[in-house]
């Protein structure tokens, strides 16, 4: 469609063609009639390709203003939001009837069960599960949730969910952009599991959502990725017993594009609130519904430069073993670093290069190592312990320190420094730089805030001194052995291009509806529920809206059901960069630690 201005361009063009030409005042008054209506439909044509570039320009205008993160995609579960596409907005032919028809939305192709999430903050206007005697239209949609957007730059949009399986909102409801609505599905009129999405600005005709949420969907494709990675080290408490019961689901919380991110506190808050309204039933360390939360590890907040994804992945485990067996865990985050070179080079999950020695009746792994002694490196083919787990590596790292009396000495040390040293001392490596090199990796990352004295002299109040080795480290023949920390820890990016996505983690879980039968048995009556089935789809009945619809289809004493969201808003933060180029990179993951 050509711009405002060029329409006009060519208008003029057409003019000065038609005054330039001789024969015109000859045709005009041979044919006046004939010209004069020929000349009315050149007018209105123009008139019309005026107008339609006018609105196209304007359209564009608006496309720009609203690409933002204001409007998110409906889902982050699969990336590349085109590539999902299985049927764009606009003419087509019907896939059910083959009938030339106009789309009203996009067909975004997701397996059954995606989370689909709310593209604005809004109010829930309506959520539907259709019934046998609903009309053509309202069956055709299947189970659909619409929403009216609260944010007053986007003039009232409404935004459609439909061929849902599941809705996890009621009508009157509050929701977040972000927040998680339903699973997608296959109800209504379908041929393949489908979410259908449409973007109705200011309850007029719908439009074209693709341009509103491709730019969010590319920024989120690669936030999302780092932050369902993070969300696998979180320890989340399963709310089993329920009949009902989802899987851990990632949401975006916020988006801090334009303003500053708050920071990061490392300890969350579970909340649990009724599916069926949305109210906040319960919130802190204790559940309700089947299922409870630990005790939580709190990181501080002020973790220095702790920006490895080793160290942020692995901290928990530390921090909670020093709670166990009194390891200090900057010194079994160092060790865990150095001796698996960050993770990559563990030796049958053994992150501690701790050896099998006759006393092992365990599982080992031979492998060839290097060994360091006054004369330089050497190669040795040794047997290591080997584990089920970096779980089981870092517990028995514990037990190998307490039992063995030649660390006692290093364990009577409360500066994490003077510990470093004894280990060294006490030979746990040949490496005659090993505990600088504890000491370096602890220092770069600021490993020591992680210990439960925070890396505070009690006696002081003052950070810990680092206490050199008094042995002279000797003039090496061959280059030492080093570890060398992940690209991302060393990364000093451009703070002005950084921005920060939060994400969410919610569950949901809780009980059908029910209803009552009486049967009498040895002359007593007793009294037995099952489950309440929407007598259309045939599911079970837990939303309630679903169960208002059926309950009035129903005799008998029926029960509501009892839904609820366990939920940990704000769990995870990415911050990414683009670091002067047009590539986002992701240059930090912050997440809760604990138990949830």
């Amino acid at each position: 469609m050509p711009s405002f201005e060029q329409a006009g361009e060519y208008l003029k063009k057409y003019l000065k063609h038609a005054i330039k030409t001789k024969i015109r005042s000859a045709l005009i008054s041979h044919f006046a009639a004939f010209w004069y209506v020929y000349a009315i439909i050149i007018a209105a044509f123009l008139l019309f390709y005026l107008i339609a570039a006018a609105i196209s320009s304007s359209q564009s205008v608006a496309a720009q203003s609203l690409v933002s993160d204001k409007y998110l995609p409906p889902q982050i579960y699969i990336s590349n939001l085109g590539d999902t596409i299985t049927s764009n907005f606009g003419e087509r032919i019907d896939p059910v009837t083959g009938a030339q028809s106009f789309h009203d939305g996009i067909d975004l192709g997701l397996p059954l069960g995606t989370p689909v999430a709310s593209s604005t903050d809004g109010v829930v206007t309506k959520v539907s599960y259709p019934k046998s005697t609903d009309p053509a239209s309202t069956k055709d949609a299947g189970i659909y949730v619409s929403i009216q957007s609260t944010d007053p730059d986007l003039e009232k949009a409404v935004n459609r969910y439909l061929h849902l399986r599941d809705a996890y909102v009621i009508t009157g409801q509050t929701v977040k952009k972000g927040q998680i609505i339903g699973l997608s599905g296959n109800s209504g009129k379908s041929t393949g599991p489908h979410l259908h999405y449409e973007l109705i600005p200011d309850q007029e005709d719908a439009v074209d959502p693709t341009p509103f949420i491709a730019t969010m969907s590319q920024i989120l494709d690669v936030a999302s990725d780092a932050a369902f990675t993070a969300m696998e080290d979180i320890d989340w408490s399963n709310m089993t017993g329920n009949d009902y019961q989802s899987d851990q689901m990632l949401y975006v919380s916020n988006t801090y594009m334009s303003t500053e991110a708050p920071a990061f506190t490392s300890q969350g808050t579970v909340y649990i609130r009724d599916l069926n309204g949305g109210t906040i039933i319960s919130s802190g360390g204790t559940s309700v519904g089947g299922g409870s939360v630990g005790p939580i590890i709190q990181v501080p907040d002020t973790l220095g430069t702790l920006t490895n994804p080793f160290f942020i992945k692995y901290a928990p485990y530390a921090m909670a073993e020093e709670d166990r067996s009194g390891v200090k865990a900057s010194i079994t985050l160092a060790q865990m670093a150095l001796e698996s070179a960050y993770g990559r080079s563990d030796i049958c999950n053994n992150l501690f290069g701790i050896k099998a020695n006759s006393k092992w009746t365990g599982p080992t792994c031979s492998v060839n190592t290097n060994e360091q002694d006054s004369d330089g490196v050497y190669t040795i083919r040794a047997k290591f312990r080997a584990y089920s787990s970096f779980a089981a590596s870092i517990a028995d790292h514990s037990s190998f320190l307490l039992e063995n009396p030649r660390y006692r000495t290093a364990l009577s040390k409360s500066n994490p420094y003077a510990f470093a040293n004894e280990l060294q001392r006490a030979t746990y490596a040949t490496d005659l730089q090993y505990a600088n090199k504890l000491k370096s990796i602890m220092r770069s990352q600021n490993l020591v805030s992680l210990d439960r004295d925070r890396g505070i002299n009690p006696s002081t109040g003052k950070p810990w001194q680092d206490v050199p080795y008094n042995v002279a480290p000797p003039v090496a023949t061959t280059p030492p052995i080093t570890s060398t920390p992940s690209p991302e820890a060393s990364a000093a990016p451009n703070m002005s291009d950084q921005f920060v996505i939060t994400f969410g983690i919610q569950q949901v879980y809780g009980d059908y509806a029910k209803i009552y039968h009486n049967k009498t048995v040895n002359g007593h009556v007793v009294r037995t529920p099952s489950t309440l089935i929407d007598p259309y789809s045939g599911q079970p009945v837990f939303n309630l809206v679903d169960y208002n619809n059926v309950v009035n289809l129903t005799t008998g004493e029926v029960q509501p059901p009892s839904m609820y969201v366990k939920d940990v808003p704000d769990a995870i933060a990415v911050t990414l960069s683009s670091s002067g180029s047009d590539d986002l990179n992701v240059i930090k993951v912050d997440y809760i630690k604990g138990q949830y």
